[in-house]
């Protein structure tokens, strides 16, 4: 564990964190947007569009590849995307030469799920008809990471779309009602979460969905046949106990390959900080999209 890792572990509860977040989760503020076309580098091409009323942002780098990653930043469903959000998608374009779109989906209090799947749906449609070429991924952190789950199962009930070929989430928000009573055990060292404000965002962002449904607390729904599915969550947060009770559901599924690491004394959604720990994460997450790559090249070799 580096030593900026260590001390953001310590300052969170120094700083009572949790009682910060819990305000702010209360009353989100409304602004710009972490994904403003001249808040981007330079070294990247920056493309919008609007789905809805809502913005999207699809960027490159130089010489992208026929590999597209669609992003949905975690806020909780009701907070809005963070400027590391943006140096993340930038990191993608820019190193692995992967295009990048980003949605800013419709959030709670003002939205409910279906509204934000309706946007989200719309989206994804309209980037496999501009992009028909790409093969796309889906990446998320925090609740953007339970949304992409959620969405993945949409995607294969629906069958009328590609499917993402692989998936790649950072503590994501499996049970939008976090019942699981290993979350209590989990919450002594949780500093960031506070559950009961979460517990009310989460009734606020379900809307009239039973909070067992796939839409809104994936973990409920059906695993077979999604692909392979990179899940990462922190032995320090109470999004753990959900990815680690999946686990164990997923043992006799069909068409997915369900891989879970559980990063030692990380905090929620660590990839957020400017840390060694969310670097070595996103390298990992880069390399498993990446990997596509080499199992085309091994199939074509075959033929």
């Amino acid at each position: 564990m580096s030593w900026k890792a260590n001390l953001v572990r310590i300052m969170t509860g120094i700083m009572k964190y949790d009682r910060k977040m819990a305000q702010k989760l209360t009353s989100p503020v409304r602004g710009p947007g972490a994904f403003v076309t001249d808040d981007f580098t330079k070294k990247v091409r920056v493309k919008t569009w609007d789905i809805s009323g809502f913005r999207g942002v699809t960027i490159n780098g130089s010489y992208p590849k026929n590999l597209h990653i669609l992003m949905l930043p975690g806020g909780y469903y009701t907070l809005e995307a963070e400027p590391r959000h943006r140096e993340i998608a930038e990191r993608f374009a820019l190193r692995d030469h992967m295009r990048v779109s980003v949605l800013e989906y419709p959030l709670t209090p003002e939205y409910s799920a279906t509204d934000t799947h309706h946007v989200l749906l719309e989206a994804y449609e309209r980037l496999v008809e501009e992009y028909p070429e790409d093969r796309f991924f889906l990446m998320g952190d925090s609740s953007g990471g339970g949304l992409a789950l959620a969405f993945l199962q949409q995607l294969r009930d629906m069958g009328t779309l590609p499917m993402p070929v692989r998936t790649a989430v950072v503590s994501p928000w499996l049970d939008i009602s976090l019942s699981n009573p290993m979350i209590k055990i989990a919450r002594k060292t949780d500093r960031i979460l506070p559950v009961e404000e979460l517990q009310v965002v989460g009734e606020h962002y379900r809307g009239s969905l039973h909070s067992e449904d796939p839409l809104v607390s994936p973990i409920y729904g059906d695993w077979n046949h999604l692909g392979p599915v990179l899940i990462f969550a922190g032995t320090e947060e109470i999004m753990t106990p959900d990815c680690e009770l999946l686990m164990e559901r997923a043992k006799t599924l069909e068409g997915t390959e369900l891989i879970f690491k559980k990063a030692d004394k990380m905090i929620h959604d660590w990839i957020l900080l400017r840390i060694k720990e969310a670097d070595v994460t996103l390298d990992l997450i880069a390399a498993f999209f990446l990997e596509i790559l080499e199992e085309k090249k091994e199939t074509t070799q075959r033929i």
